[in-house]
């Protein structure tokens, strides 16, 4: 039993990770500096998403070791997200009607927001249907031991009916190259958190360490 809980917690910590570093890829432009700080970050991850872990700390391995990958990777981040013409990174943009900002997918997430007790602070710099905040909420989802009802909810109503085609466009936007690595991760992570809900039940989703140490 004790094996059982230590499995389910270690799970939703990996989860959260991961949630939580596509999340901070997505918020603002990666620098050389942070490399290593993710790195680091993704250590942790073991289990059934260590494949993804080490896949993603191969590629940062790979770009840290460039010449001058801070200049691209902001250039980068700059081309596919800011400049005119690149990838928009927002639910509204890519599932609403008018696919444009703040549409009927804006609406929804933020009253799951608000039903959470979650308001942005900075709602300017990144609104709530963005990608980088739409990831963060479901960490903040795991991380709270969330039952799987309202994680999977999140996940299969927001997140998956859009976030796997962002990756996907990544992938084949010929501005992408440090991107296009994540990308590629990024895709097998919704695959993989998709399997996920279909496979395991809610107490083994959303065991808490308090309540393992509870129990020895």
């Amino acid at each position: 039993m004790i094996n059982q809980m230590s499995t389910a917690n270690q799970l939703q910590l990996d989860r959260a990770c991961l949630h939580t570093f596509f999340s901070r890829l997505f918020t603002d432009q990666t620098r050389a500096d942070d490399l290593e700080q993710y790195a680091n970050f993704l250590t942790s991850v073991s289990g059934e998403y260590a494949g993804i872990g080490s896949d993603l700390q191969d590629y940062i391995a790979k770009w840290a070791a460039k010449d001058d990958v801070d200049r691209i990777m902001r250039t980068e981040y700059a081309r596919l997200f800011i400049v005119a013409g690149g990838i928009r990174p927002y639910e509204s943009v890519y599932r609403g009607s008018e696919k444009l900002l703040m549409g009927e997918p804006w609406l929804e997430v933020k009253t799951v927001y608000r039903e959470n007790g979650l308001v942005l602070e900075k709602p300017d710099m990144h609104p709530e249907d963005h990608a980088s905040v739409e990831l963060a909420f479901m960490a903040y989802l795991i991380e709270c031991g969330g039952k799987v009802e309202e994680q999977k909810s999140f996940f299969e109503k927001h997140i998956y009916q859009w976030l796997p085609q962002v990756f996907n466009d990544l992938q084949e936007n010929e501005q992408a190259c440090f991107f296009k690595d994540m990308a590629a991760c990024g895709q097998n992570f919704m695959e993989q958190e998709k399997s996920l809900f279909a496979s395991l039940d809610d107490e083994a989703l959303t065991e808490s360490d308090q309540r393992s140490d509870d129990r020895l």
